[in-house]
């Protein structure tokens, strides 16, 4: 039985093998692509952190997703804001050029390493509050659209600093420390910064889901 206490004002989280699991991440699927298509959307981009547990849930969510008949535009592991740009911005896909405004992130935030959750974008709007809850209601009364719908794997990072970049002029040389605490967002803010024009020190910047250093909490 899933448990409503993970779906929370702002987003839904749990410990992973607690509250958390893969049929969890699956309802959580075929509720939200049932809520996306009741909008008149077909389309979801998901996204995940650098945790353990991503992999197997951000692949149980797309099922579910899928069963909703929604498709399915997976950037993979990026930062939260990354997932949220590749919804705001045309994708080269393989079919064409597509906006896709609804999204996904399978993401701990600044949680310790055995928690994960979900944040989520509804065509071009964060839900909160009562939509969340909502989505806790369609997968208690299952009440799921059916369909099938396809997967596509898209590298948005590119397009990502290239936006940056376009926008931004550092108005004088810059040295930066860049410590990520092996959180997601180490290897991309590299990236930018190093495509800014910066000098860098870097201090965990790889990508390790036990957060060997220090926790990842940018606060």
């Amino acid at each position: 039985m899933i448990s409503q206490s993970i779906f929370k004002a702002y987003d839904i989280r749990g410990v992973v093998g607690k509250t958390l699991d893969t049929d969890t991440a699956r309802g959580i699927g075929r509720a939200f692509g049932s809520e996306v298509r009741a909008q008149g959307g077909d389309a979801v981009v998901v996204a995940r952190d650098g945790r353990l547990s991503g992999p197997e849930l951000v692949g149980a969510l797309a099922d579910g997703l899928r069963a909703a008949g929604v498709d399915v535009v997976d950037v993979g592991m990026v930062p939260t804001p990354v997932g949220y740009f590749a919804a705001n911005v045309p994708l080269a896909l393989k079919g064409g050029e597509r906006r896709v405004d609804s999204c996904i992130v399978v993401t701990g935030s600044h949680n310790p390493p055995d928690y994960n959750g979900f944040k989520m974008v509804l065509r071009g709007a964060a839900i909160y509050g009562e939509q969340i809850q909502a989505l806790y209601r369609r997968i208690v009364d299952e009440r799921f659209e059916t369909g099938s719908g396809s997967y596509e794997q898209f590298d948005v990072a590119d397009q990502y600093i290239a936006r940056i970049v376009g926008d931004i002029k550092p108005a004088r040389p810059m040295k930066l420390v860049v410590d990520a605490g092996n959180g997601v967002a180490g290897p991309l803010a590299t990236r930018l910064f190093k495509a800014l024009g910066c000098e860098l020190v870097e201090r965990f910047t790889d990508i390790d889901g036990t957060f060997p250093n220090h926790h990842p909490d940018p606060a």
